[in-house]
């Protein structure tokens, strides 16, 4: 398979429906121990390593969007991503 073709078939691929995105942070929420820039960690393991729902600069934009809102970090990175997808 060449890259264009490649590329054409990772643009086509779903970023995850909101029963898929309610499932990702399911478990999240119950397995993830430790304090909010942990949560980023996991979050960073989960969206961009697992499942390619972002990429390192999207993620990367969104953590540094959150360190100026109010509240933990990893909540508002939570919330970004879900609200993505509706």
């Amino acid at each position: 398979m060449d890259a264009i073709s490649s590329d054409r078939q990772t643009a086509s691929q779903p970023r995850g429906s909101a029963s898929e995105v309610f499932w990702a942070f399911l478990k999240l929420g119950l397995t993830s121990f430790g304090g909010p820039v942990a949560h980023l960690g996991y979050f960073r393991d989960e969206l961009v390593t697992r499942r390619q729902w972002l990429d390192e600069k999207a993620y990367g934009d969104i953590v540094a969007l959150c360190q100026f809102l109010l509240g933990p970090a990893s909540s508002q990175v939570g919330w970004a991503k879900a609200t993505m997808e509706l």
